[in-house]
């Protein structure tokens, strides 16, 4: 995969999250409400838009019922 030289925080962070969860950074950036350490410091709880279509829900291996997942470190 190449990342581009000029890829913003923000861009880096929805290209990893989105490699973590079996999406790609534009679907990140669209459908997750929120990214936020999960308190251990061993990864991140991602939570899900209510509006995130069913076919992107189906593609995230592991997600609850409330729309989040617990994935491991990013960086």
């Amino acid at each position: 995969m190449e990342i581009p030289l000029d890829e913003s925080p923000t861009e880096r962070r929805n290209r990893l999250v989105g490699n973590a969860l079996g999406l790609n950074a534009d679907e990140v950036e669209r459908w997750v409400a929120s990214i936020e350490e999960d308190g251990s410091g061993m990864g991140y709880v991602v939570q899900f838009s209510r509006q995130t279509p069913q076919r992107v829900l189906e593609r995230v291996e592991g997600l609850g019922g409330d729309l989040s997942i617990n994935i491991g470190r990013i960086d």
